[in-house]
């Protein structure tokens, strides 16, 4: 209680000074009381810019209530950096060893690491990094003994809180010492040692270090705490905006940008475009040789997408030997300055050759000279006039060739003597994967350095199996975040049947302004029909659709029925979580429950029946003392038996003992705006669980067995708001800020609601036996799909099939 008012009253004095510097200007009326209140409401930091908040109504009771306007108190900055003080001082010190209280004290680290303070002080952020660090450290180098799930779930959040803040503060990347501390508090969380843990100690090489993490949610927990910090520390939201972290841009998207006019329509028409590879067992690698139609020259291109654990992710490259602003120059001089050619053929002169000298014409012949015959004459012998014949024969042959040559020189077109030799036209065609492939050393012949089942650090993957493109869409569709669904329901005063309260969004007049306001505050709409995240139902989530949406749909007048999944739903998300509010309607109900198909069971109408109140001091304006389950009354049934085959729900006391760690983290949250706070005791718990479907009930088992958090919200007639937290599961939870029976302002409202209902889905996933992190499930199903589409493949068969086009 205690944790959660301080992070309460730092989150409402800085939304104080925040609504007063807007209002500061002088004006007056209702558009002003109208900015007061809407800045008051929508004072959560994290909301992304385009954000666009509808004006509110003003509030008469809270227009002059004004607590910090007495001289004397510490501003909201210092409350800020006191309480990063206080909270980190007692949490290296004397809460350490608590686990609740070392949870409940990270979380309040988190809400204040959120907090967008005008004035920041990054030396008091970079103490809070260091403290963080600081129990991390502590935690992991305890003795075995002291290890325990417990323990390592307090490590898991403390990572989520460092998380958490580098986000925040992106800026503390770019201090030295800061980046030092988290590098070396990953490095112990994945190793589970130091390589060095003293300043003067010699560094520990990682070839040389022996991998021992404190259990393996911790060495996850620290892997998703570097990729955070690598991918997405000053790089969030991403121009596709805060709803994905990966690219929005798959197989055929891909292909339609080289291909706009081809038809597509079954993924093996698409991925037969595609070179499918793993590596280092955890990464698809698939390889377009395409160009994608926006190439600049004749370059080698290649376009990967990459799916990794955590996320998939587009690449474009491009094969460059000159920089863009050379590429169009020509290597070769266009004028070197040779000197003009001489088209006149020379004269060629071939005198008779001379078997004696000249001389040898003067000197007068003699008798003896007649004794050797003449060789040229007339008298020959058959092989010597053979022999002439083949001379003769290759003279007319020598100048019938140099003839031709000589009138195709003169030709048009026919190099000539002023041609110069030009360097080959560049190549068109190119298989560029083996390319790619060969410049990142994955073809070398290294299979030392291979950590593959075969020891090949690249695998190609058969997509011509069945089942392959199934597959690979399974994997899509698994996030790398965490994803919850809050439902909030509004309870007129008397209300106790679901189909009364579920009628209540349909209008306006049915809610009161602050319900409407309340709901801008938890996070902004969005279309369900073109939402690429989560939309609160696994059919509709991490889809990328063609984006039609016809504003006509939506209704005029709505209480909050427009946020009830058809249409729109209330989104807020970041790094780590996605969260979506959505407020259901009549027709969130399913048919056979709407034709009365479905039987209630009998009594079940009482919430106070099937939970049990979190534990929390009563104030002095009349708080319902907590409500307790008689331990002889049968548990009734929460759900309807939806199921024919399923058989009804056995009384809790015919189940088996449960262990002391849940197995699931199916929770479902619920935020009930009561007009009256009596009515918390009839709220029809059991009737309404039908309308909160999300699609993922099949995981956990029946319906009855999921945990299920049900948060109060009671308007005060001070302008307060009274806080009411009920719990019914295997296992209690408590989770701040929120805790039973605290009274909150109107600004923070929104914001301390959505922070509860992030805590609790994050408390219930660390007390789940059977509940990886998202990265770990995306890793498992791409080793799922290597072992089972792997092709089994020697070296040189690998090289053989690169040479092959795709097409």
């Amino acid at each position: 209680m205690l944790l959660g008012g301080l992070l309460f009253c730092v989150q409402d004095a800085t939304a104080h000074e925040e609504a007063n510097q807007v209002t500061q200007p002088a004006s007056t009326g209702q558009d002003n009381a109208n900015m007061t209140y809407s800045n008051l409401l929508c004072s959560d930091e994290e909301s992304p810019r385009w954000l666009r908040r509808e004006k509110s109504h003003s509030l008469s009771s809270e227009s002059d209530w004004d607590p910090f306007g007495a001289d004397g108190l510490d501003s909201a900055n210092a409350l800020f950096v006191r309480s990063i003080y206080l909270v980190c001082h007692r949490l290296i010190s004397s809460w350490k060893t608590d686990m609740h209280v070392s949870l409940a004290a990270l979380e309040v680290l988190s809400g204040l690491a959120r907090i967008r303070q005008p004035q920041q002080d990054s030396l008091e952020c970079r103490r809070a990094v260091k403290w963080i660090c600081d129990f991390v450290v502590y935690q992991c180098q305890r003795p075995p003994p002291f290890h325990s799930r417990d323990l390592h779930s307090t490590i898991v959040a403390a990572f989520q809180c460092l998380t958490t803040w580098l986000m925040a503060h992106p800026l503390l990347l770019q201090d030295k010492e800061c980046v030092h501390y988290v590098l070396e508090v990953v490095e112990l969380g994945i190793s589970g040692s130091k390589s060095q843990p003293k300043v003067s100690d010699v560094p520990l090489l990682k070839a040389e270090k022996e991998l021992k993490p404190s259990s393996l949610r911790v060495k996850d927990a620290a892997e998703a705490a570097l990729s955070c910090m690598m991918d997405h520390v000053g790089y969030f939201p991403k121009l596709a905006g805060p709803e994905t972290l990966s690219s929005l841009l798959d197989e055929e998207a891909l292909l339609k940008f080289g291909h706009p006019d081809l038809a597509m329509p079954v993924p093996e028409a698409v991925g037969k475009h595609f070179r499918y590879f793993v590596t280092q067992n955890s990464a698809i690698v698939a390889i377009l040789e395409e160009n994608l139609g926006n190439d600049q020259g004749a370059l080698p291109t290649v376009t990967l997408l990459v799916r990794v654990p955590f996320g998939r992710h587009a690449w474009t490259m491009q094969l460059r030997h000159l920089p863009r602003h050379k590429s169009g120059a020509r290597s070769t001089v266009a004028n070197p300055g040779r000197p003009m050619p001489q088209y006149d053929p020379p004269l060629h002169n071939h005198p008779p050759p001379s078997y004696f000298p000249e001389t040898t014409a003067d000197i007068p012949t003699c008798e003896i000279d007649k004794s050797i015959p003449d060789p040229t004459s007339s008298t020959l012998t058959r092989e010597e006039a053979q022999m002439l014949g083949f001379l003769d024969q290759q003279a007319k042959m020598e100048k019938s060739v140099c003839r031709r040559w000589e009138d195709a020189m003169w030709q048009p077109g026919a190099s000539s003597p002023s041609t110069d030799c030009k360097a080959p036209s560049v190549c068109q065609e190119f298989q560029t994967a083996r390319l790619f492939l060969s410049h990142l050393g994955f073809l070398w012949d290294d299979t030392s350095k291979g950590s593959s089942s075969n020891g090949q650090p690249l695998m190609a993957l058969d997509q011509n199996q069945p089942g392959f493109y199934a597959a690979l869409e399974a994997l899509d569709n698994i996030s790398s975040r965490t994803n919850d669904t809050v439902f909030i329901f509004y309870v007129k005063e008397g209300q106790s049947t679901a189909a009364e309260i579920l009628g209540n969004v349909a209008s306006s007049r049915n809610v009161h302004p602050q319900f409407l306001e309340f709901l801008r505050s938890l996070g902004w709409p969005v279309d369900v029909g073109m939402h690429t995240g989560w939309t609160g139902h696994v059919s509709t989530s991490w889809r990328v659709t063609s984006g039609d949406f016809n504003i006509a749909d939506l209704p005029a007048d709505h209480g909050g029925s427009l946020y009830s999944g058809h249409h729109q739903v209330l989104y807020w998300s970041d790094v780590l979580s996605e969260v979506v509010f959505v407020v259901p309607s009549p027709k969130s109900l399913p048919k056979d429950v709407l034709s009365g198909e479905v039987t209630l069971r009998p009594k079940a109408d009482s919430c106070s029946e099937r939970t049990s109140t979190i534990v929390g001091p009563s104030d002095d304006a009349g708080s319902a003392a907590p409500l307790e389950v008689n331990a002889g009354e049968k548990a009734r049934a929460m759900s309807l038996n939806l199921d024919a085959g399923e058989g009804v729900t056995r009384p809790a006391r015919s189940r088996p003992a449960r262990s002391a760690h849940v197995t699931s983290a199916e929770v479902k949250v619920l935020v009930v705006w009561l007009e009256s706070f009596e009515d918390a005791l009839s709220f029809p718990l059991g009737d309404l669980l039908p309308a909160t479907n999300t699609g993922q009930e099949s995981l956990c088992g029946r319906g009855s067995e999921r945990d299920v958090f049900v948060i109060f919200v009671h308007a005060l007639q001070s302008g307060l708001f009274r806080i009411k937290v009920q719990s019914r599961g295997t296992k209690t939870t408590q989770a701040l800020p929120l805790v039973d029976g605290m009274v909150v302002s109107r600004r923070v409202l929104g914001v301390l609601i959505r922070q509860t209902a992030i805590n609790l889905c994050r408390r219930r996933r660390l007390e789940a036996e059977m509940c990886p992190p998202p990265h770990v499930r995306r890793r498992m199903k791409i080793q799922e799909i290597a072992n089972k589409f792997q092709v089994h493949q020697m070296q040189p068969q690998l090289y053989q099939q690169l040479f092959k086009n795709t097409h």
